[in-house]
């Protein structure tokens, strides 16, 4: 196990976007709360949405005075092999759990216990299934354990549910997206729904400079000029790439300058990713208004930001989705949005007030198609997906329903 270090962020910086009631409850709670020793846990300091969320929050809560670490749990390929089978059975998807594949879960788990001290921290937050056997082998003395999922495991494969669910009856508390996508009989008695957040200030949503937007469409390879529609997420299959192209392909027909742009994050637990891209580029073929990046590419932040405020449309056309970050995002940009009508999704886009909630490639045809055709009802759709994030999907609130969890389990 191995610590992440983050970068200072201020609370006060964030006061030009939220309400000043909700910066003076996180100032009480702040005070409340002041030496509260946090741990977060999780698989990578990079890559997908739960790192860039405590690159966020890990900062902010120091800055309220908590004392926090961030630890990532040290394992072999064959274990992260093991927890993204494990998320997509979590998920639903039907796989088969050996005796070989408890034995390797639980040995990563004991050898990142050896790491914990007793009585070093008052609450730790353990996020997804990688590190939530820890602690069956670590000593956390009067420390109050949270499990944070962040997937969706209301239906899941019930072989790797019950085999996860032995592991948490150790847990004070669950944080779940939505508290439906708890399981029924989950062995956790307090069970909390936080959605996740974005970051006003991080370089993938700041505004940005003249100077930076071109040179983000020179390294995206993008025409000027010409359409663009794009999908923003890892290269996972619940994210339905292929039907992305395959909108892209019946659009094409009608609007023949569009370009699709697919933007992927390789992250170090996801090693079915590389699979995906490479499926991903066979099935796309020869077409070059098909740009399909990612991190490996020198695509970053910025060039995700750029990406997202230059398209027509953002599109996350999940077949099952935790929550998809990608949304917000976009909707503070003022994009309108098209997404998958699955998990955490509906949270954000309204049908027909901020973008369109879709269950197949025609209605995603369809709906794109309406939007590229109308270019006030896009702007429409983009000023009211910015007041949607503004209220509800900022980091700020996110941070203050941490605290207020932090308070309940520790008063």
């Amino acid at each position: 196990m191995r610590s992440t270090q983050v970068n200072k962020k201020l609370l006060k910086d964030y006061q030009p976007f939220v309400e000043e009631e909700v910066i003076e409850s996180i100032i009480e709670l702040s005070r409340e709360l002041k030496g509260l020793r946090v741990l977060h846990v999780n698989a990578t300091s990079f890559g997908g949405g739960v790192a860039e969320i405590l690159h966020t929050l890990v900062p902010l809560m120091k800055d309220c005075g908590l004392e926090v670490d961030w630890k990532v749990i040290d394992a072999p390929p064959q274990f992260f092999d093991l927890t993204k089978r494990m998320h997509n059975a979590l998920q639903g998807k039907e796989d088969f759990l050996s005796e070989e594949d408890k034995r390797l879960f639980e040995k990563v788990a004991k050898d990142n216990a050896a790491y914990i001290g007793i009585d070093e921290y008052d609450v730790a937050v353990l996020h997804d299934p990688q590190p939530v056997g820890l602690p069956a082998f670590a000593n956390f003395g009067n420390c109050k354990l949270v499990w944070r999922c962040h997937i969706d495991t209301s239906s899941p494969n019930e072989v790797f549910w019950n085999y996860l669910n032995t592991f948490l009856s150790y847990y004070d508390a669950g944080i779940f997206t939505l508290k439906s996508y708890a399981k029924d009989g989950i062995a956790i008695e307090k069970i909390y729904d936080i959605p996740p957040s974005i970051d006003p200030l991080s370089n993938k949503n700041r505004m940005l400079s003249e100077e930076e937007m071109k040179k983000a469409m020179t390294k995206l390879g993008l025409v000027s000029g010409r359409p663009v529609i794009a999908q923003v997420s890892r290269f996972d299959p619940w994210k339905d790439p292929m039907g992305v192209v395959d909108a892209y392909r019946q659009l094409k027909r009608k609007f023949p300058d569009l370009q699709l742009l697919l933007i992927g994050s390789m992250a170090s637990d996801d090693p079915e990713g590389w699979k995906i891209y490479e499926d991903l580029l066979r099935y796309i073929g020869m077409d070059y208004d098909v740009k399909v990046l990612s991190n490996f590419h020198g695509i970053g932040d910025i060039e995700v930001n750029a990406a997202q405020r230059i398209s027509k449309v953002v599109l996350q056309k999940s077949l099952r989705e935790g929550f998809a970050l990608t949304m917000s995002e976009a909707m503070w940009k003022k994009t309108p949005v098209i997404g998958g009508n699955v998990g955490g999704i509906p949270l954000q886009v309204h049908h027909g007030v901020n973008g369109y909630l879709v269950e197949s490639v025609d209605e995603t045809v369809e709906y794109t198609e309406r939007i590229l055709e109308n270019p006030d009802l896009a702007k429409e759709l983009g000023r009211n997906g910015y007041e949607i994030v503004k209220k509800h999907f900022l980091c700020t609130r996110h941070l203050l329903q941490y605290l207020e969890l932090f308070r309940d389990l520790t008063r």
